[in-house]
């Protein structure tokens, strides 16, 4: 039995102000994230993680979307916890139809700064690696749930589908509790009893998701698209940059070694009674090395190799959401032409099916 997969575009992991909320864009500096390449790398990684779960040829439909707010039998929530051409860092979580989170698992990999002398590498991606861990991970866990489970899953998820379409009728089927599961608290949604296969809701039901699936799937064009769109423009950044945090990297770890040196040598001074100001000044200017932390970022904006890169990421990574053009759907010889993101859109294309729903429903 295959399960259906939803990937929601990755969470960019902007850091976030506690008063506030929203995105704490000085600690965004210091820790040296350009904003339109991360939102541009949590699609393309999204995109990336569907490829590699592909490939496994273990599940059903794999989908990249804009958010949560679909109908899957498993879900893969990622968060970019670092990016920087070298080093790539992933948390993945995997939460299936029930609402329920099965596991969570950190991934990581270190690109070798001569991959890209490789001529065979120049159109190859260096982070693949990590996407290949990640769908082997998932593959795994699909591998310890046993037939019946995965049909329950997929109860599931058809039954919370036509509870969004028909609550009252469908509010038997289905009961919902708050849990908690290492720490973090979910909803998590019970199966009591399935419709009949020939319930006649049920089966209008049916339709109505094939027509959202229908939307979903026009979708993985666009991000199909965006990937290819991006694909020349991030190669290009990772192959100029690559050296810079080989460097920065290194830069770092020395300062830092010679920081705790300096201290060390300065505390023995103080321990000694040595009046001499040359280990504190030591001291200080390796303070002030550190202070003056090279950013990679200032590396980038000043290669003119990556100009025209830098153009088309920030253009491509103004937002988390694709900016779609508008068209228009037809369902039941009813027209509706569908504006926005891709969010936007396919909220508002299950708005129509949903209202086709209940005017179908009241004439019946």
């Amino acid at each position: 039995m295959y399960l259906d997969v939803a990937i929601p575009v990755f969470n960019p992991g902007f850091p976030i102000d506690d008063d506030t909320g929203h995105v704490d864009y000085q600690e965004l500096d210091e820790l040296d994230i350009w904003p339109q390449l991360r939102r541009a790398e949590a699609k393309r990684f999204a995109v990336e993680t569907k490829q590699a779960l592909a490939k496994t040829k273990a599940f059903g439909s794999v989908s990249v979307v804009p958010n949560a707010n679909t109908s899957a039998d498993l879900y893969v929530l990622g968060t970019v916890l670092h990016s920087d051409s070298e080093f790539i860092r992933l948390e993945v979580t995997v939460v299936d139809s029930s609402g329920e989170p099965i596991d969570t698992e950190d991934f990581e990999h270190q690109v070798s700064e001569s991959f890209f002398r490789d001529a065979m590498n120049q159109d190859k991606d260096p982070y693949e690696p990590v996407f290949v861990e990640v769908a082997d991970y998932v593959y795994e866990l699909l591998t310890d749930m046993s037939e019946q489970q995965k049909q329950q899953l997929k109860n599931t998820t058809l039954v919370r589908y036509a509870h969004y379409y028909a609550p009252d009728a469908f509010a038997g089927y289905l009961s919902q509790q708050l849990e908690s599961k290492r720490g973090t608290q979910f909803y998590k949604y019970e199966l009591n009893a399935m419709p009949a296969e020939n319930d006649p809701m049920l089966q209008r039901i049916e339709v109505l998701r094939n027509q959202d699936m229908l939307f979903v799937d026009r979708l993985q064009d666009q991000f199909a698209v965006f990937q290819q769109t991006t694909n020349g423009p991030y190669r290009k950044w990772q192959r100029e940059t690559l050296p810079e945090a080989v460097r920065a990297r290194e830069a770092r770890s020395e300062r830092n070694t010679k920081a705790v040196i300096g201290a060390l040598g300065f505390i023995a001074a103080l321990a000694l009674g040595n009046n001499s100001t040359s280990t504190s000044t030591a001291v200080a200017k390796t303070a002030g090395a550190l202070g003056s932390a090279w950013l990679l970022k200032d590396a980038y904006q000043a290669n003119e190799n990556l100009r025209v890169a830098s153009a088309v990421i920030d253009e491509m990574g103004q937002g988390l959401d694709l900016t779609l053009s508008p068209q228009v759907m037809e369902f039941n010889e009813q027209e509706v032409e569908l504006t926005g993101t891709a969010a936007e859109q396919y909220e508002q294309w299950k708005a129509h099916l949903r209202k086709m729903y209940q005017l179908e429903s009241s004439a019946n």
